[in-house]
């Protein structure tokens, strides 16, 4: 009686050993996409996020939102509507710029405003807030 407890045991934990080495490779797999992101101020050093979707992650402060604006437009930052809203006329150019992958395929952008509060919100309001 033993014995068969003890081959029952075995076989239990090999079959749920063989259940976790097959889900191992699943969560090791590359993002769908995966972006550098940069705020650079005319003058002074500018920040750098990383954001990774699908898994969603990365520095960036919201990477759900920001990988839910990119799926809408397959990671083409430059389709992104802009947001509603006003900013200050305040003339402190800034730079914008992402360079990544979108599911296997490049992306690229960047462009210069007129302050950080225009370059938010002519892109999206969440990628380069």
């Amino acid at each position: 009686m033993h014995k068969s407890r003890a081959r029952l045991r075995w076989a239990v934990l090999a079959t749920g050993m063989a259940v976790i080495a097959q889900a191992a490779p699943a969560q090791a797999r590359e993002p769908a996409a995966a972006y550098r992101l940069w705020v650079t101020p005319e003058r002074g050093h500018g920040t750098v996020r990383t954001l990774t979707c699908d898994p969603d992650g990365g520095t960036h402060q919201d990477p759900r939102r920001a990988c839910a604006q990119l799926k809408s437009v397959r990671g083409e930052v430059s389709r992104i509507p802009a947001q509603d809203g006003v900013c200050t006329l305040e003339y402190a150019p800034v730079r914008v710029r992402a360079e990544g992958r979108w599911h296997g395929a490049p992306r690229h952008f960047a462009r210069t405003y007129g302050n950080r509060c225009a370059a938010v919100r002519e892109t999206g309001g969440i990628l380069f807030r």
